[in-house]
């Protein structure tokens, strides 16, 4: 029996205003709340709502076969929070089926990992509190930002007490070996890797509505006789997508919602297939081998690399100076200024600085406000260095030392 693992990844920025040179150290409200208001309710119009609703009328037919699992960013998570909680109740609904796991991530689909250990296992840990508060939930499988991996990474979250993680099936570190295997990290034998099949899943985020695909359309038929093309002796096949698929990349016209519908369906009555979360894996069979990262991977473009976000000066400068404030974050008891920190890390506003053009930008460039990425950085900046003024203002004076008592 063929395993299937699929992951829907739920991320929304909050988008910067437009911030002047002369804005700084005058004013301290950064976020266009007007455009994060209309662009989290559209999407969820689009997406979310008629998403769940399916999912969960799916769940209740299909109890015994429908499993997957979900990241929520926390950033999404205090989006919904402020704008449209009744969005945020239909995830729960669903996490209270127990048919879904909600995994771990960053707490504002942050590039922290690419830093260092401390900023990283921060976002983690702030993540956790969060997904404890609203979900009642600990998660055991971590879903990083962009599913960005590396051996290091992979260290650092074993520490932090996850056992499995999900990345890519990236084909330069497979080489001869197929994504549908159980993998393990080389350091830390007991962290399970699951790769996600980039082919398979570009199919329907990137192809499903392409009329120039020699595959198009693309049916659930079709789409399950490529799962079948993989040899039978491969127990999994992972499929991990942006829930932004459904009604936002690929519109409601292109019939992406029943394409998925009749998936579900036909998976959940085939005794060919099974449905599990990532979870279940813990207690799975031994992997089959370790996988040797290096070097960071992700699911973006070809090569599978940070170029994305860290490719070109502009992006190497705004991450520098980023990071240069991690220790005025720590030492800092502005709650706002501190906030702010942690939202400048999010990956989007980096993908508007890069002068490259990658596949999966065309769902990016939705809230894309900027005329040129060189308007992104310059804003970015401003941004940036109004908070850096604002922590460093805002730094917590040493605690005195106390004198010993010296006992005669």
């Amino acid at each position: 029996m063929r395993k299937i693992c699929i992951h829907f990844q739920v991320i929304q920025p909050h988008l910067l205003r437009t911030y002047r040179f002369f804005d700084i150290n005058q004013k301290h409200n950064y976020f266009d709340e007007y455009q994060n208001n209309y662009l989290i309710n559209r999407i969820a119009n689009r997406c979310y709502t008629p998403a769940n609703q399916m999912m969960l009328e799916l769940i209740n037919r299909f109890k015994e076969t429908l499993f997957f699992s979900f990241s929520i960013s926390g950033s999404t998570i205090r989006l919904f929070q402020e704008y449209c909680p009744e969005v945020l109740e239909s995830f729960k609904e669903l996490v209270d089926t127990g048919n879904v796991e909600i995994t771990g991530s960053t707490f504002t689909h942050s590039l922290a990992a690419l830093n260092n250990k401390t900023s990283f296992l921060e976002q983690v840990q702030l993540q956790e509190k969060l997904l404890y508060e609203v979900f009642e939930v600990k998660p055991t499988t971590f879903c990083n930002t962009e599913i960005i991996y590396s051996d290091e990474i992979g260290e650092w979250l074993y520490e932090a007490g996850y056992k499995v993680v999900l990345t890519e099936g990236a084909k330069h570190l497979l080489g001869w070996k197929s994504p549908s295997y159980l993998y393990c990290n080389p350091y830390e034998t007991d962290l399970k890797l699951l790769l996600r099949n980039y082919q398979l899943c570009d199919d329907v985020s990137l192809r499903f509505n392409d009329m120039g695909w020699d595959q198009y359309p693309l049916t659930s038929e079709k789409f399950i006789s490529f799962i079948d093309g993989i040899p039978q002796d491969a127990p999994y096949v992972n499929l991990f997508w942006d829930y932004e698929t459904m009604g936002v990349i690929q519109p409601k016209e292109s019939g992406i919602f029943d394409f998925f519908k009749a998936f579900f369906e036909n998976l959940c009555t085939q005794d060919r297939f099974q449905l599990i979360t990532p979870c279940s894996t813990i207690e799975a069979t031994e992997p089959a081998s370790t996988l040797h990262a290096p070097w960071a991977i992700s699911c973006s473009g070809d090569e599978k690399d940070t170029n994305e976000w860290l490719g070109n000066e502009l992006q190497h400068e705004a991450f520098e100076q980023l990071f240069k404030l991690e220790p005025l974050y720590l030492n800092s008891n502005n709650q706002e200024a501190k906030l702010a920190w942690l939202r400048l890390q999010n990956a989007f506003h980096y993908n508007f600085m890069s002068t490259k053009w990658f596949p999966k930008q065309a769902v990016k460039r939705i809230f894309d406000v900027y005329s040129s990425p060189y308007q992104a950085f310059i804003n970015y900046m401003n941004v940036l260095n109004d908070v850096k003024i604002q922590l460093e203002n805002s730094q917590m004076e040493p605690e005195p030392i106390k004198p010993k008592t010296i006992i005669i």
